[in-house]
């Protein structure tokens, strides 16, 4: 029998976890609860109390309650929990988790869930999936599914019934499906990859895949490429060709698809080999046009009166100008300075990506020189292997390149 460990506050909830335990347990499972609860306890509800997640945490919950610093508090909750999830799991006692509730109840859960490992099933009914501010934040690391409650689950009205009852099934049916392997014997690359690099992340993966590698794609719009970083940081892959760092820049300069501006400290911390190329350091993701003429972004970065790529009316792809991408380049030098092990960055001259190349609606061979310049000035070459192919990064031979440099790398460490 599968057995789920269901978070919430007694305190504030006490019904609605009772009610959803019961759905939940007709689905065919155990169920055991954990009360998150910052403001009192109630007796004879949770497995683990309150009193218990504070205990865990180091601090009575006599000293929480009575305190004024929810931020503090929430520093506590989350700490206490995490050591009793984890010790759970590592005993192999839960087969999965789910928790409900507002803001601060799903800004605890989510914290908690972070720390178990992808392919664990992790479920959240929230109001809160639908706030654009705090979304991400909630779930955007890790393979928490979170299920948009519509209506607050503060009772039990006939609409947070339906809601309950269908977040049981699919609690169950997550945690009593068959888990798939993921320690198995080959190797795992992670590969960031978009539109305008497809042609040679496609053959990378290929190539790659022919030479027995299971490589693992991530998107790179600013959240799937930081999911890709919180897996490598805790060692599920062997190497990674980060092909579209552009994460960083966009973080740098406003862009839609930032990844922060802390994009590639976790990967460069792994020391597994890692090759980097520009691409997307060369165009800047400010969609959709309709902003060109009232957005302050636009007006500050005079974007209407650059060279544009606009697919829709939804995308829009301004070319970086020369300042934008030597500022870059400076960054991304910086952060590469500070890596582990040492990595490569291959560049191809002639266009870092396909929008980037000789007849491309961004081509501009002047600025692309003037990141060249810029990085190769500001590298640590201990650190930093730079690699300069008079080629787009769409050619074949770019592509074979990277994979060849990949393998021998690959070698050394094996």
């Amino acid at each position: 029998m599968a057995t789920v460990l269901l978070i919430s506050s007694v305190d504030t909830r006490e019904k609605e976890i009772l009610f959803l335990k019961g759905l939940i347990e007709r689905q065919g499972c155990k169920v055991l609860v954990m009360d998150i609860s910052m403001g009192s306890y109630r007796e004879g509800v949770a497995d683990y109390s309150c009193l218990d997640v504070a205990r865990a945490a180091g601090i009575s919950f006599r000293e929480m309650a009575e305190s004024k610093d929810t931020n503090k508090n929430m520093e506590h909750v989350v700490r206490g929990s995490v050591i009793i999830a984890k010790d759970l799991y590592e005993k192999g006692l839960i087969d999965g988790m789910a928790g409900f509730g507002g803001v601060s109840n799903t800004t605890v859960i989510s914290q908690l869930m972070k720390e178990l490992p992808f392919g664990f099933p992790k479920l959240i009914l929230t109001t809160a999936a639908a706030i654009p501010a705090y979304a991400a934040g909630l779930f955007a690391e890790t393979d928490i599914a979170m299920f948009h409650s519509c209506v607050d689950v503060n009772c039990l009205n006939k609409f947070v019934k339906s809601v309950l009852n269908g977040f049981a099934g699919m609690v169950a049916g997550a945690v009593n499906m068959e888990k798939v392997n993921l320690s198995s014997e080959t190797v795992a690359v992670a590969l960031t990859e978009f539109k305008f690099s497809e042609k040679c992340t496609e053959r990378v993966r290929g190539l790659l895949e022919q030479k027995g590698f299971e490589v693992v794609p991530f998107s790179a719009s600013g959240t799937s490429d930081r999911i890709m970083e919180q897996m490598a940081s805790k060692g599920m892959f062997g190497g990674i060709i980060d092909a579209v760092p552009a994460g960083l820049s966009e973080a740098l300069l406003g862009g839609n698809r930032s990844a922060g501006t802390d994009r590639l400290d976790k990967e460069l911390q792994t020391g597994i080999p890692i090759i980097f190329t520009p691409c997307g350091f060369d165009l800047l993701s400010c969609g959709p046009y309709e902003r060109k003429e009232t957005d302050p972004f636009w007006k500050q970065r005079r974007l209407a009166k650059r060279k544009l790529f606009v697919p829709d009316k939804f995308r829009v792809q301004a070319r970086t100008s020369r300042k934008e991408i030597e500022m870059v380049a400076q960054a991304f030098a910086d952060k590469l300075n500070n890596a582990k092990a040492k990595v490569s960055v291959f560049i191809p001259l002639l266009g870092f990506s396909s929008l980037s190349k000789p007849g491309g609606p961004l081509f501009d061979p002047e600025s692309d020189r003037a990141f060249v310049k810029t990085f190769r000035k500001c590298i640590n070459e201990d650190r930093v292997e730079v690699v300069e192919l008079k080629n787009t990064i769409d050619d074949p031979e770019f592509a074979d390149a990277i994979v060849e440099k990949f393998l021998a790398e690959m070698r050394l460490t094996t």
